[in-house]
């Protein structure tokens, strides 16, 4: 669980309005009426409105007003409620416990992504999370791994059979387009370009390419790997040139590139993509009992949703000045 600061809504803060129909002293025990109910796990409308509020930080001032925006994210809130609730009742019910023991050691482990306290707390702050709060979300993150790695051990392995089909069937996407692997050295002036010229007669290419080069790939003694015919337009002239160190302008500066290998077209071997097509299958199959899963818990489970509640939510977005 890892915090970032939204650029979105800087300096503007978000204001959640419940409707209220009667007088202003009506707000807290409006404030506490659910919204949703998934057995006995409640979110009130303040709760609903707090979520709200975090999510739309997301946003800039003007999509934060957008009504199909809101909609959305609204409709998402209900659901996460929904799956969550689900997902520890299960938990609940196969005895799946997160201890405090592994909870503060995963504790340890994201706050040591922070250089200090500090900032730690500032990031909280920044979500609007208090730590029991995060800490919290924390746990369900646990619990939810733990659960999907108990729902996922009725997968079976795919078999050799279905893995040559699935190759088969999809055999378009394992098509390698033509391909070149470059060494460049990038400078930002002909006349550098043409000193280097003179200087790679006699000098080690990568070695000049880590003194002159001004791309990130100089580090790596120029290399920039396997490139394939289309995807760089000011390339595709390598395709069709020999040995010896070439000269390509582009936006970036002046490119002195040596082709140092070529690969026909091609299509990937079966051996080559067999456990990217296991990943995949087992991704289909997981999605599946994940899927049935969560039908057999929503058939066995009483849900109620209060969308008028929901709809009297507003949102208002205004500027530290206003």
């Amino acid at each position: 669980m890892k915090f970032s600061k939204s650029p979105a809504l800087t300096g503007l803060f978000i204001f959640m309005s419940l409707a209220l129909a009667g007088c202003p002293s009506s707000y807290q025990k409006l404030s506490t009426k659910p919204v949703e109910k998934v057995n006995d796990h409640v979110l009130t409308s303040k709760q609903f409105a707090n979520q709200l509020a975090r999510r739309l930080r997301n946003f800039d001032a003007l999509a934060a007003k957008d009504p199909n925006n809101i909609h959305r994210i609204k409709e998402e809130i209900l659901r996460d409620f929904l799956v969550k609730s689900l997902t520890l009742d299960w938990a609940r019910a196969q005895s799946i416990v997160i201890s405090e023991n592994t909870l503060d050691k995963e504790v340890d482990k994201l706050r040591a992504n922070y250089p200090d306290d500090l900032s730690f707390r500032r990031a909280l702050a920044l979500e609007n999370l208090s730590f029991s709060e995060w800490r919290e979300e924390l746990r369900y993150s646990l619990v939810e791994r733990e659960v999907f790695k108990k729902i996922n051990e009725k997968v079976k392995a795919p078999t050799e059979e279905e893995i040559k089909r699935y190759y088969e069937d999809n055999k378009d996407r394992y098509k390698r387009k033509e391909r070149v692997f470059l060494r460049q050295i990038v400078v930002d002036e002909d006349a550098k370009a043409d000193a280097i010229k003179v200087d790679l007669k006699t000098g080690d290419f990568a070695e000049l390419a880590r003194k002159y080069s001004i791309t990130p790939e100089a580090k790596q003694g120029g290399v920039v790997g396997w490139i394939e015919k289309g995807t760089v337009d000011y390339f595709d002239p390598l395709f069709n040139v020999g040995s010896g160190v070439q000269t390509i302008k582009s936006p970036f500066g002046i490119h002195l590139i040596r082709v140092e290998k070529k690969a026909p077209a091609s299509t990937l071997s079966l051996e080559e993509v067999k456990p990217q097509i296991i990943r995949a299958l087992r991704a289909q199959r997981e999605q599946a009992e994940y899927v049935a899963w969560l039908d057999a818990q929503l058939r066995s489970s009483k849900v109620l949703k209060d969308y008028e509640l929901m709809n009297s939510i507003k949102v208002d977005t205004r500027g530290t000045n206003d």
